[in-house]
């Protein structure tokens, strides 16, 4: 995957993250399937582990780097469950495009050798690109459950 690839991703991810402001309270609280977190939950899923990317991963991506294993999954989703039964649709959204605009401009300011950084995870091995290609395909993995569930096709 290249840099480019990368940038068009998160362009036309937020281009959909737009679209979805529209979508209706019904829509935004029913689950993506059943017994599965509602649209809401899934959002703000979405915001929590880009704010961990953004704050706890990103600014430690250097060549042999090894970083702690990730979070407890569960109790970042619960919080995230949590978040958006507080907080509204459109501030969810926006909170969470201003994530992804602060992930554009460091893509922007990043080379093609710079996501060949290889650094560690635990005892994962990866590259910057690799993250990213696993952050895609997550979203890629939520957006068709959510459209799904709004009844849009995909």
């Amino acid at each position: 995957m290249k840099k480019q690839d990368i940038v068009t991703h998160y362009e036309s991810y937020s281009v959909w993250l737009e679209s979805i402001k529209d979508l209706g309270r019904e829509n935004w609280v029913k689950p993506v399937s059943d017994g599965k977190w509602p649209v809401a939950a899934v959002v703000a899923h979405l915001l929590f582990w880009d704010k961990y990317s953004l704050e706890q991963r990103f600014p430690f991506f250097k060549e042999g780097a090894v970083l702690e294993n990730y979070p407890d999954f569960q109790s970042v989703n619960d919080a995230a469950g949590e978040y958006a039964k507080k907080h509204a649709q459109l501030e969810i959204i926006e909170e969470l495009l201003s994530v992804r605009s602060q992930f554009l401009q460091m893509l922007q300011g990043m080379s093609e050798e710079k996501l060949d950084t290889a650094f560690k995870i635990g005892r994962t091995s990866l590259t910057v690109r690799d993250y990213f290609a696993d952050f895609i395909e997550h979203d890629i993995h939520h957006k068709k459950q959510i459209m799904h569930a709004a009844g849009i096709s995909v």
